[in-house]
């Protein structure tokens, strides 16, 4: 059941921002993300919570650097208003915290198959970037295909480093 409720927040969390920045609220569609990650910690034992909370922190900062690359390959664009400075927009950032989640509960089988991670990150990142494209969230560089190589690509390295990670907060 947990599992469940893990995986069902995280991808409701996904839907809620990518149809808020969808529709150019750019502000509130970091929101979602942030419950989901209030949510998870409170639903996790009072001991695993700091950890958590790393977790979550250090995705962050992951997350900035993977956007920025996404963005400066051409792979991924935003709207002008949702981007500061030439930094990914808050929203994206956001979901990384929210993807932070899934690491110790839903994704915890893969904590010990690094070479699992790496055709996780490389396979199931490009349907999800795609998704939000379709859904007016972000728009892909031209060849789409090219992009989403370049997401699975970034995604195959940034995904096992992330897992490793949180291993290491577990200890």
């Amino acid at each position: 059941m947990r599992v469940f409720m893990n995986v069902a927040l995280s991808y409701a969390a996904w839907f809620a921002v990518a149809a808020l920045a969808a529709q150019g609220e750019f502000g509130l569609a970091v929101v979602p993300s942030l419950v989901a990650l209030v949510i998870h910690l409170g639903m996790m034992p009072a001991d695993k919570r700091r950890a958590e909370l790393m977790l979550a922190a250090a995705a962050i900062l992951l997350g900035i650097c993977v956007e920025i690359i996404n963005m400066a390959a051409g792979a991924t664009q935003y709207a002008a208003q949702a981007t500061v400075s030439g930094m990914p927009p808050a929203f994206m950032i956001g979901l990384w915290a929210a993807f932070a989640t899934l690491i110790n509960v839903s994704l915890a089988w893969m904590k010990d198959r690094l070479w699992l991670a790496v055709l996780f990150g490389a396979l199931a990142s490009g349907p999800s970037y795609y998704a939000g494209s379709k859904i007016g969230a972000l728009t892909l560089g031209e060849p789409v295909w090219q992009s989403l190589v370049t997401i699975g690509a970034v995604w195959a390295v940034a995904f096992p480093l992330l897992i490793l990670i949180a291993r290491r907060f577990d200890r």
